[in-house]
C-alpha cells in the first residue's frame, strides 16, 4: 500500500481541504492492496479517522454512505460524522470522519445486548430506494447466480471447507432463489469490533464501508457468529432467533449461508493459514447443527 500511496501525500491534500495542520497519524488498520485507516489530529476539529479505499466503486460507495447515513443519526443512531470525502488520483478515495469515543465490544451480553438489538431495530423501514446498493439482491445473486465466485473460492480455504459448502449448498436447496425485499438499512458487516462502548453504554458504531439497503437480519446474523466466536452461544442464539423473527426461518438461513460463504472465500483471498480457517468451519458447523443444517 505504501509504495502506491504515501501517507505524505494524502496527509498534503488533507491539510488542503481541511485548511489546518493534520498530525500524529497512527495506522489503525494492517496494510492491505485495496485500503488502509489512520488516526490522526488536528486542532480545530480533534480527533479523525482517514479511511483510503481502492476501486471496487469506493467513490460511490463512500458518496451513498456521506449521503444517507445521517438518515441513521437522526434516529437516534450513533454513526460517525463525515468531515470530508474525494477522489485522491489512481482509484484512490478517501473518507474523513469525526472519530467516535469508546472502545470495542468484545462481550455481548445483559444491557449491551439489549442496547444493540435497540439500535439494529432502528434499522427497520429505510423508506428510501435502494438503487445500486441493493445489498439483499447482491446476496441472492452471490448465493443463486455465482456472482463474484464466491462458490469457488470458499471451498478452497482449507480442507475442511469443502465439505462445509457442500453442506451449505444442500441445506440452501429448500429455499434456492428466495430474494429478500431491501427495505432496511444494513451496516452489512457489523462485527462486535465495529460497536463502541464507554463501558456502560453504546457509544458508536462504525466502519460503515458497505453501507446499504437489504435487510437489518443480516446484520443480526453477523453479530450472532461474533457471540458464538467468543462464546457466548446463548446470545447468538438469541439474536439468530430476532433474524428468524425479522427476515423469517427461510431468509436466515440464505443469510447465514451468504455469511459463511463469504467469509471462508475472504480468508481464501487474504492467504489466511489453514489451520485458522479451519477453526473458523469447525464453527460454523456448530451453528449449522443448532440451526438443523
Amino acid at each position: 500500500m505504501t509504495e502506491v500511496l504515501s501517507w505524505a501525500a494524502i496527509g498534503t491534500r488533507l491539510e488542503r481541504e481541511l485548511g489546518e495542520a493534520v498530525y500524529a497519524a497512527r495506522r489503525l488498520t494492517p496494510p492491505k492492496l485495496s485500503r488502509a485507516t489512520w488516526a490522526v489530529r488536528t486542532r480545530g476539529m480533534g480527533e479523525l479517522i482517514v479511511k483510503v479505499r481502492h476501486g471496487d466503486r469506493a467513490d460511490e460507495k463512500t458518496r451513498w454512505c456521506a449521503d444517507r447515513l445521517p438518515l441513521l443519526g437522526v434516529r437516534g443512531y450513533p454513526v460517525p460524522e463525515f468531515v470530508w470525502h474525494g477522489a485522491l488520483g489512481g482509484d484512490w478515495y478517501v473518507a474523513v470522519q469525526q472519530r467516535l469515543r469508546g472502545h470495542p465490544v468484545t462481550s455481548l451480553t445483559g444491557p449491551l445486548l439489549d442496547a444493540v438489538l435497540d439500535l439494529v431495530e432502528r434499522q427497520a423501514g429505510a423508506g428510501i430506494p435502494a438503487g445500486d446498493r441493493d445489498f439483499a439482491g447482491y446476496i441472492a445473486n452471490v448465493l443463486f447466480d455465482d456472482w463474484d465466485e464466491v462458490w469457488d473460492d470458499a471451498p478452497r480455504a482449507c480442507p475442511a471447507a469443502g465439505p462445509l459448502c457442500e453442506r451449505i449448498r444442500g441445506w440452501l436447496r429448500p429455499v434456492w432463489g428466495l430474494r429478500l425485499p431491501p427495505t432496511d438499512f444494513t451496516h452489512s458487516d457489523l462485527h462486535l469490533s465495529n460497536v463502541l462502548t464507554d463501558g456502560e453504554r453504546i457509544t458508536g458504531v462504525i466502519d460503515w464501508d458497505e453501507f446499504g439497503l437489504g435487510t437489518r437480519a443480516l446484520d443480526l446474523v453477523v453479530l450472532a457468529f461474533d457471540c458464538d466466536r467468543v462464546g457466548e452461544q446463548r446470545a447468538a442464539d438469541r439474536v439468530l432467533a430476532q433474524a428468524a423473527a425479522v427476515a423469517g426461518t427461510g431468509g436466515r438461513r440464505c443469510l447465514v449461508s451468504y455469511r459463511m460463504l463469504a467469509h471462508l472465500a475472504d480468508d481464501r483471498r487474504e492467504g489466511l493459514p489453514a489451520d485458522a480457517s479451519a477453526a473458523t468451519v469447525a464453527l460454523f458447523s456448530a451453528i449449522l447443527d443448532r440451526l438443523g443444517g
